[in-house]
């Protein structure tokens, strides 16, 4: 058998808290702008969870970018993402090679073609503990999260509101996300996860669609003849 290489160890930073969206079409119904001046932080992470909560699915192409702490090497990978309320995630990743991530709701399959390996794991808990459930609507920014504003000088004319989530719960695999917000439509355009090493992963979105019909189908895998199926190197940790 070949060795586990098609394991989560990289994409359960997406998963679990790596999920930037930018550049989102506008929903049915477009929102009302309210002067981010006149907004708290806990008001404005009541408008981006109420945005979300009002999505169908989405689709969209992702740039990833994970940074190492210790090494400072940042590692760049892209592809298209397509997320259906709720719970179910596919990710295409094009380069540098060739690899699926799905989750149908409550199973993660990873695949590698090239290596004609796929995994599967159980994903049900991270899936509301995680800052996953940021976009899916299964976690609540105020009960899940200490919410502050960040502040500073590059923040007084940027287009986007920066808010810091820090989880309340005990035991997760992340210290704190950071989340970019469109201070008009409420589009969370960038997400970046700090895990319990200072590493750090962000993902942004363009091309995206919301709302656009996506069949159940694209949520479903089957591994091809000849797949080995390997089991994870170890429980993902939510």
């Amino acid at each position: 058998m070949r060795s586990a290489r098609c394991g989560v160890s990289g994409v359960a930073l997406v998963l679990l808290g790596v999920i930037v969206l930018g550049g989102l079409s506008q929903a049915a119904t477009d929102p009302i702008p309210v002067p981010v001046s006149a907004l708290t932080a806990d008001e404005l992470a009541d408008k981006v969870q109420a945005t979300y909560q009002g999505f169908s699915d989405l689709q969209g192409i992702f740039l990833q970018r994970a940074t190492n702490k210790l090494s400072g090497m940042t590692q760049e990978a892209s592809g298209r993402l397509f997320l259906k309320w709720p719970g179910r995630m596919r990710w295409e990743y094009e380069k540098p090679e060739s690899r699926l991530f799905l989750i149908d709701g409550k199973i993660l399959w990873s695949y590698s073609p090239s290596e004609r390996q796929a995994m599967k794991q159980d994903m049900s808990g991270a899936l509301t503990t995680g800052p996953i459930g940021i976009l899916f609507g299964m976690s609540s920014l105020r009960r899940d999260f200490q919410v502050r504003p960040i502040v500073h000088a590059g923040t007084r004319d940027s287009p986007e509101s920066l808010l810091e989530l820090t989880p309340k719960g005990k035991g997760l695999s992340f210290k704190r996300v950071i989340l970019g917000v469109d201070r008009e439509s409420f589009f969370i355009q960038r997400l970046t996860v700090f895990d319990l090493y200072g590493n750090t992963t962000e993902i942004e979105l363009s091309k995206q669609k919301v709302n656009s019909g996506l069949k159940d189908e694209l949520f479903q895998f089957s591994p091809p003849p000849g797949t080995d199926i390997v089991a994870p190197l170890k429980p993902l940790v939510p």
